[in-house]
């Protein structure tokens, strides 16, 4: 996708990208512990992420008045928590109630949950396939603002695909990463709590798309959600690998890239955090 032909796409420059932080400030960031919890229903995963978010909220913010407590006394430490979802249609926190009942109906009738979520964004699918990421993460420690951070999570996906031969990027506008101007490979939707994040980004490895075609995708009319898989055959090139268990190592990898910390397993930086969130999915 070069810059001739898509003129309206930025086009990141990984290597180059400190998401607007100095030298000194990415020098000092913690490291991040990353988990694979293989498939989870999405509504355990989401009570989990809130709870996570309140105990990690409730713990840097201890001190006087609610002050924050110096970060090498909390006990839990940021986390890159990924996963799948069985099938199941979510929405955004500005379309609560937008759907009619007969169409939630319809939907679950497809055998997909429906489920209204705090995050942003509007409805997407999630489902066998589909790699998910929720970074639960203090932007302070990492010296990020919003916006920034959001950046940073397009910028991990268009770092992974580049990484599989897969040209894809952002436009200005329209939210997700996109390999064209009408086809999306990757959907974003985050909350942001008292600087803690939640929820993040789901990206379309070997998906059945057809579960797609029963929603306008993030609400945006004549685009469409498209796979790594789709695109490598329509490259020539299926066998590359596309499958969540190959695809991850490359994500992982490229969340290190664009976010400049070290990212390890997270039993190995935060045995605490680990534990907490295996007792949180019991």
């Amino acid at each position: 996708m070069s810059s001739t032909k898509l003129a309206r796409f930025i086009s990141p420059k990984i290597s180059q990208c400190t998401l607007g932080r100095s030298a000194a400030q990415l020098s000092s960031l913690p490291p991040i512990g990353y988990i694979y919890l293989g498939n989870v229903s999405y509504a355990k995963a989401l009570d989990m992420q809130k709870q996570l978010c309140r105990k990690r909220i409730d713990e840097i913010y201890a001190g006087p008045h609610n002050s924050r407590i110096p970060r090498g006394t909390c006990t839990l430490a940021d986390s890159l928590i990924l996963l799948e979802h069985s099938p199941v249609y979510t929405n955004g926190r500005r379309n609560h109630g937008a759907l009619s009942v007969d169409e939630i109906t319809r939907l679950r009738k497809l055998g997909c949950d429906y489920v209204e979520t705090n995050r942003g964004g509007e409805i997407t699918f999630h489902g066998p396939g589909q790699l998910v990421a929720y970074p639960n993460l203090y932007l302070k420690d990492h010296h990020l603002g919003t916006k920034c951070y959001v950046k940073g999570l397009e910028h991990t996906i268009v770092e992974a695909c580049a990484r599989l031969g897969i040209d894809a990027d952002v436009v200005d506008g329209f939210p997700g990463v996109w390999v064209s101007h009408t086809q999306k490979v990757a959907a974003l939707g985050t909350h942001v709590q008292k600087y803690v994040t939640s929820h993040g980004f789901a990206l379309n490895c070997t998906t059945d798309m057809k579960w797609f075609d029963e929603i306008v995708p993030c609400g945006l009319e004549g685009r469409s959600a498209t796979s790594l898989a789709s695109v490598l055959a329509r490259q020539g090139r299926s066998e590359v690998d596309s499958s969540i268990g190959a695809v991850l190592p490359t994500v992982i990898d490229s969340f290190k890239a664009v976010f400049g910390c070290d990212v390890l397993p997270l039993e190995e930086v935060s045995p605490e955090t680990y534990a907490t969130i295996r007792q949180l999915l019991e």
